[in-house]
């Protein structure tokens, strides 16, 4: 399991880094061709050349971006998870205005990571669970986190089988909140 560590932008952040909510750099045709449906607001973006030396068992590419953008529906949220093979040119700062996802998830929100024990609570990437990985779990009363969801004393889980991880099909991730056991 590969744990983060975030961190509110203190400065001017580059746009292409790791980071939670904030301004997403993105691959300019997104915003037109819909990729990104109007219902769905900016979560996440990782290098993932900075995760590749943790990711030891090679899960993931080891170059692009993986972008993770939600949408909350009646029963909960549905993922929209992207992975982006280049350097994207395109900085969108107003992505998720018109959303109520509290004042804080307007600023950059770091992300840097290590390696670290598995466990079901903490943000992190890559934890096994059963027969899925957790691509990503995101625990909103971790420090240095925007307040969303923190409400909730539930960690918001990205899930995919291994199979369809192996084959990028990030159009399969599942997400739902979870209580931590």
């Amino acid at each position: 399991m590969i744990g983060i560590t975030t961190q509110f932008a203190k400065s001017e952040n580059d746009p292409g880094t790791s980071k939670f909510f904030g301004a997403p750099t993105m691959p300019e045709e997104w915003l037109t061709d819909g990729t990104v449906a109007d219902d769905e607001f900016y979560f996440a973006q990782f290098r993932l050349a900075e995760i590749a030396p943790f990711d030891t068992e090679h899960l993931l590419p080891e170059t692009g971006f993986l972008y993770f953008f939600l949408a909350e529906t009646d029963g909960g949220f549905r993922a929209n998870v992207r992975y982006f093979d280049g350097e994207p040119e395109t900085l969108v700062d107003d992505f998720n205005e018109g959303f109520s996802l509290g004042d804080d998830t307007l600023a950059d929100c770091s992300a840097s990571f290590e390696e670290t024990e598995d466990a079901p609570d903490g943000t992190a990437l890559l934890r096994r669970d059963g027969g899925e990985i957790v691509l990503l779990q995101y625990d909103p009363l971790d420090e240095n986190k925007p307040e969303y969801l923190a409400d909730t004393e539930q960690v918001l889980t990205f899930r995919i089988a291994p199979d369809d991880l192996r084959a990028k099909a990030f159009d399969r991730v599942t997400v739902t909140l979870e209580d931590v056991s």
